[in-house]
């Protein structure tokens, strides 16, 4: 074969994946999509900020709860009309990765919390979605005891706002994918 061969194979390649591109990119919707400028797209930012965030127990808690309150309303506090309740069970869970022989305690770890949660109507208890988030951060422990809880502190601080990072994700894509 010749290398004009090759090269018309290639071309033909690439306008076919270009052709093919260009033809799903009208399917493509954005997640935070403004109705107003892409037809057919559902504003999740609308619908997040109506909703409600009760308690979440514990001190990751109450981190969880500010950071997902922070990015459902962008910032300006409580839903004034609430029309879900996004309600989390926290747990927390800690895995030893490194070990010192030595002193015979680990010298790395892992903070992972797992938040289920589910969105009820205002005044409901009928659940319409449900799901599962993880996040982790790591740390490492030092023979100075109150570094070590700081770090702790920190990586339990870094792992919720991961995880309602996650959350508000999954949310998002669940109000624009759900029927209207």
């Amino acid at each position: 074969m010749s290398s004009a061969n090759i090269s018309r194979r290639a071309i033909i390649r690439a306008l076919a994946v270009t052709a093919g591109a260009g033809a799903l990119a009208g399917c493509f919707t954005p997640l935070y999509g403004d109705p107003n400028v892409v037809p057919g797209a559902r504003n999740a930012q609308a619908h997040l900020q109506n909703l409600e965030i009760p308690e979440i127990g514990g001190r990751s808690g109450v981190v969880l709860r500010n950071e997902l309150i922070y990015l459902t309303q962008g910032g300006g506090g409580r839903a004034q009309a609430p029309t879900h309740v996004l309600r989390v069970s926290l747990g927390v869970d800690s895995v030893p990765l490194l070990l010192n022989t030595a002193a015979g305690r680990p010298s790395a770890q892992s903070i992972s919390l797992i938040g289920n949660y589910f969105i009820t109507p205002v005044g409901s208890q009928e659940v319409l979605h449900r799901g599962q988030a993880v996040a982790s951060a790591s740390f490492d422990r030092t023979a100075q005891r109150l570094a070590s809880d700081r770090a702790v502190i920190e990586a339990q601080e870094r792992a919720a706002k991961s995880l309602a990072e996650t959350i508000v994700t999954q949310v998002a894509g669940w109000y624009v994918t759900r029927p209207r």
